[in-house]
């Protein structure tokens, strides 16, 4: 769980300095790094559900592993 929250910050630390840095050193008009952004984000998206489908996954496996062992 430890490992899945400290991720979970990362993801979400992360995702706010690109927001930033994207907005700071956009050259392109409001629009485009609008568009930036919601691509970024989508992405950080994806990620972090990917992040959440392998902690869900390891958790499955550790639960069937502690009902085979208490049988």
């Amino acid at each position: 769980m430890k490992k899945f929250s400290n991720f979970l910050t990362g993801v979400i630390i992360g995702g706010i300095a690109g927001v930033i840095i994207t907005i700071l050193a956009a050259p392109e008009k409001g629009t485009e790094w609008l568009e930036e952004i919601q691509k970024k984000s989508q992405d950080i998206l994806v990620e972090f559900n990917r992040a959440a489908q392998e902690y869900r996954e390891e958790m499955e496996k550790d639960l069937e592993k502690r009902r085979n062992s208490a049988n």
